[in-house]
C-alpha cells in the first residue's frame, strides 16, 4: 500500500523500518522490503536540470555522460560521467517536481498521523506524530544535496587517520542543492562477497577494519555514518573501504557514549542492574525502568546468551532481544538513540556477514577504554564541575528567598520535629553528623556555583588555561566530599 501512495510514503515506511526500539520485529522485516521501485526520469529532464543549475551546457562540462542511470530512487538518480579533465564522476540529480510532491504528501501524512495516532499509541505505546515531524525535517534535509556534500567533506577529514579507508572527492564547481558531483568509485559492492574473495581480499581483515572505523566514528569523533549497510560500502580495487551515500548522518554526545559502554559492559559482566541503568539514558519513559519483572527478563536474556558459544553472541541479535523486552514493558527508545543503536546493529551485521565468527565487541574494547580514560580524567572532571550551568545561577538566585522562608517558618514555629525518646543520645549524635553533612553539602554547592560564575566571567590567574581559583575550589570540593563519606561511615 505504501508503495502505491508514492515516494514520500515509501521513504516514511523505510524510516519506520529503522525503529527497532518501537515496532515489533515482524513489522520491521515487512517494512524493510519496501523498495524505491520508481521509473527513472528522462535524460531530457536530467540535461535540463544540470544546465539550469550550473548555467552551462552539458557538453561544456562533461566529455561523456551516460544517459541510462546507474541507480534510480524516489528522490533522485545517479549517472556516470566523465569531466573535461578526464576524471570519472558520479552525478546525482534531484527528481524534477519532487519538492512539490514532498510538501503535498507531508501535509497529507500529518493529517493521516493525527487520525491514526490513537490506534498506534494503543497498540505500539508510542506517539507517531514526533516521528512524522522528525521525518519531515529529515527528508527536506535530504533534498538539499549541498548538505550531503558538506558531510562528505567532514568524513573525508575524519577518516584521514586511516590508510585503508577512502571518501570520494566532491566537485563543488558542479554541485548545487539539486546536483551533487563526486568522484566515481571503482570496486566491488560489499553485497558481492564472492567477487571480493575472488579478487583476493581477506574478508576477516575487511570486517575488522570496518569495525575499527565504525567505533572510531562513535567514540573519537561523535559523528557517524548512520546507514552503513553493505549497499553503501564499496571495496575498492586496491582494497580500501569506501563509504558512499552520506544522506543519513548521526551525532552522539558523551552521555550516550558512556551509556553504550555501560550497557555492553553490563551484558558481558552479567550485571542486569548496570544494563538497565544505562538503558535509562536511551529510553523516553524512565519511570518504567524500576520494574522487577523487567529486571528478571534482562537477567534471563543475559543467562541465555552466556550459555551459548562465544561466536553465537551477536551484538545485533542481543540488541533486538533487548528492544523486544522493552516493548513488552511499554518502554520506548528515543529517536536519536534508535538511530545510534540501529547503526551499531547494522555494522555488527555487516562484520558477521563477512566473517561469521567475527566479534564486534572485541574490536570496540580499546575504544571503550580510551574514551573512559578521557571521560574520567581529572581535567575533564574539573571541566564538567566548572562548566557554567544555568541551574546553578537559578539556584543561587532563589537561595535568599528559600532561606527567608525557612527562617520565617522557624520564627512562626511551623517547623515541628517528632521524636521518640528511645536511644536519645544516639539520635543526637546522628543529628549532629547529618547537620555536618548538610553544612558541607551547602559549602560544596557554593563552591560549584562560584566556579561556574568565575568561569563564565573568565577572571583570575590561570595554570595551563585553567583558572587557579577553579583548581583550589575543586581540591576543596574533593576534600569536603571525602569528609561526607567518612561521616556516612560513622552513621
Amino acid at each position: 500500500m505504501l508503495e502505491e501512495l508514492g515516494p514520500t510514503f515509501v521513504k516514511f515506511g523505510q524510516l519506520m523500518s529503522t525503529q527497532e526500539g518501537i515496532l515489533p520485529q515482524s513489522f520491521i522485516e515487512e517494512l524493510k522490503n519496501l523498495q524505491d521501485n520508481v521509473e527513472p526520469f528522462s535524460f531530457e529532464s536530467v540535461k535540463s536540470i544540470i544546465e539550469e543549475s550550473l548555467g552551462k551546457s552539458l557538453n561544456d562540462i562533461f566529455d561523456e555522460f551516460e544517459e541510462v542511470p546507474e541507480a534510480s530512487a524516489s528522490l533522485g538518480q545517479v549517472h556516470k560521467a566523465k569531466l573535461k579533465n578526464g576524471k570519472y564522476v558520479a552525478v546525482k540529480i534531484q527528481r524534477p517536481g519532487i519538492i512539490k510532491t514532498i510538501n503535498s504528501d507531508m501535509f497529507l501524512l500529518h493529517k493521516l498521523g493525527m487520525v491514526v495516532r490513537r490506534r498506534v499509541k494503543e497498540y505500539f505505546h508510542f506517539d507517531i506524530m514526533p516521528l512524522i515531524d522528525e521525518f519531515d525535517k529529515t527528508i527536506k534535509r535530504e533534498l538539499d544535496y549541498e548538505i550531503e556534500a558538506h558531510f562528505i567533506e567532514v568524513f573525508k577529514k575524519n577518516f584521514s587517520v586511516f590508510s585503508y579507508v577512502y571518501v570520494p572527492e566532491v566537485y563543488w564547481d558542479y554541485t548545487t542543492d539539486k546536483i551533487i558531483t563526486m568522484e566515481y568509485i571503482f570496486g566491488y559492492k560489499a553485497t558481492s562477497k564472492k567477487r571480493i574473495t575472488d579478487a583476493g581480499f581477506d574478508l576477516k581483515k575487511l570486517a575488522t577494519d570496518g569495525a575499527k572505523v565504525f567505533w572510531y566514528q562513535i567514540f573519537d569523533v561523535g559523528v557517524f555514518h548512520a546507514d552503513p549497510h553493505p549497499g553503501n560500502i564499496i571495496i575498492m580495487e586496491d582494497g580500501r573501504i569506501c563509504y558512499i551515500d552520506y544522506g543519513m548522518v548521526g551525532k552522539i554526545n558523551d552521555e550516550d557514549k558512556l551509556s553504550l559502554i555501560e550497557m555492553i559492559s553490563g551484558f558481558i559482566e552479567k550485571d542486569a542492574d548496570r544494563m538497565l541503568y544505562s538503558l535509562e539514558n536511551f529510553a523516553t519513559s524512565v519511570n518504567k525502568m524500576s520494574n522487577s519483572e523487567l529486571k528478571n527478563d534482562i537477567d534471563e536474556l543475559i543467562e541465555m546468551y552466556h550459555s551459548l558459544p562465544l561466536k553465537r553472541m551477536s551484538l545485533s541479535k542481543i540488541l533486538r532481544d533487548v528492544f523486544a523486552i522493552l516493548r513488552r514493558h511499554d518502554i520506548v527508545i528515543k529517536r536519536s538513540s534508535s538511530r545510534l543503536l540501529r547503526a551499531v546493529m547494522i555494522a555488527d551485521g555487516v562484520g558477521r556477514d563477512f566473517y561469521p565468527d567475527f566479534n564486534f565487541v572485541d574490536v570496540a574494547k580499546p575504544y571503550f577504554r580510551k574514551f573512559a580514560r578521557k571521560y574520567y580524567s581529572p581535567k575533564n572532571i574539573i571541566k564538567m564541575l566548572s562548566k557554567p550551568n544555568p541551574n546553578y545561577l537559578f539556584a543561587l538566585k532563589k537561595l535568599p528567598l528559600v532561606s527567608k522562608k525557612m527562617l520565617d517558618s522557624l520564627e512562626n514555629g511551623s517547623i515541628s520535629i517528632k521524636a521518640e525518646l528511645v536511644g536519645f543520645q544516639k539520635m543526637i549524635d546522628t543529628f549532629r553528623y547529618v547537620m555536618r553533612q548538610v553544612g558541607i553539602s551547602l559549602i560544596i554547592s557554593g563552591l560549584i556555583i562560584g566556579n561556574s560564575i568565575l568561569l563564565a566571567f573568565d577572571v583570575g590567574p590561570k595554570i595551563d588555561h585553567i583558572p587557579l581559583t577553579l583548581i583550589v575550589n575543586t581540591v576543596l570540593v574533593i576534600i569536603l566530599a571525602i569528609g561526607i563519606i567518612n561521616t556516612e561511615k560513622k552513621l
